[in-house]
């Protein structure tokens, strides 16, 4: 399933960013990959971790975000 047939769902901004994941990337690569601020991909990576889509690890000083099974099945069009 694409972004854009996501986006009805979970807005075309968080869809996104969640089809960016598809790729494990930071906040600030999260941001670059979507065309968002720094503070908008963080929220964004808030609220799709609290739904259980995707994790989220500190590294150092940096956050990386992992889509979790549930996110990629949703991705994937197999929920």
């Amino acid at each position: 399933m694409s972004a854009g047939a996501l986006a009805p769902l979970l807005g075309r901004t968080r869809a996104a960013v969640l089809e960016a994941l598809r790729t494990p990337a930071t906040t600030t690569a999260l941001a670059e990959r979507t065309g968002i601020s720094l503070a908008g991909a963080s929220q964004h990576a808030g609220v799709l971790r609290d739904a259980g889509l995707i994790s989220t690890e500190r590294t150092g000083t940096a956050v990386l975000h992992t889509l979790r099974p549930l996110g990629r099945a949703l991705l994937d069009g197999r929920t």
